[in-house]
């Protein structure tokens, strides 16, 4: 004997299979422990950090903006003669599934015009483009620099 379930069962079935048969979504890029060193003088540029996690290919960051910043620069940091200097960068490659580390000493954001009302606990918005055209927003915590210099552990 056949039993036949009615339209319902059947809607039910096709919407199995499509979901089944639909492509999976690539993963894109990821971010975490998002925060800004304030500048210790009015006028000064500020500086961004965080942990960069490729997605499912590889992709290159661009460039950022943020509405709280004029302008918003990539930099590294490159021995020269046995000096350390800041370098602009016209991007940064991200490795699929790889880390891409800014951080103090290194790989970091600078933020030129960063609005003068921003103090240590508020949240600043940031936007990363990628190579890809994918853009990926986030919010960083705004520190002090004497919290940041010490990793921001508070009463340690």
């Amino acid at each position: 004997m056949i039993r036949s379930f009615g339209p319902v069962a059947s809607i039910v079935v096709a919407l199995a299979a499509s979901i089944a048969a639909a492509p999976a979504v690539a993963k894109g890029p990821e971010l975490s422990g998002a925060w800004v060193r304030l500048p210790a003088a009015t006028g000064r540029p500020a500086a961004g950090y965080f942990t960069l996690k490729g997605g499912d290919s590889a992709d290159r960051l661009v460039a950022a903006t943020s509405p709280r910043a004029e302008r918003i620069e990539l930099h590294s940091m490159v021995m020269h003669n046995g000096v350390m200097r800041m370098r602009a960068e016209t991007g940064f490659d991200v490795p699929a599934g790889a880390a891409l580390v800014f951080a103090p000493g290194g790989n970091h954001l600078m933020l030129f015009g960063l609005d003068s009302k921003l103090k240590p606990g508020d949240r600043i918005p940031v936007t990363l483009r990628f190579q890809s055209g994918a853009t990926l927003g986030f919010e960083a915590e705004a520190r002090a620099v004497t919290a940041a210099a010490h990793g921001g552990h508070k009463g340690h």
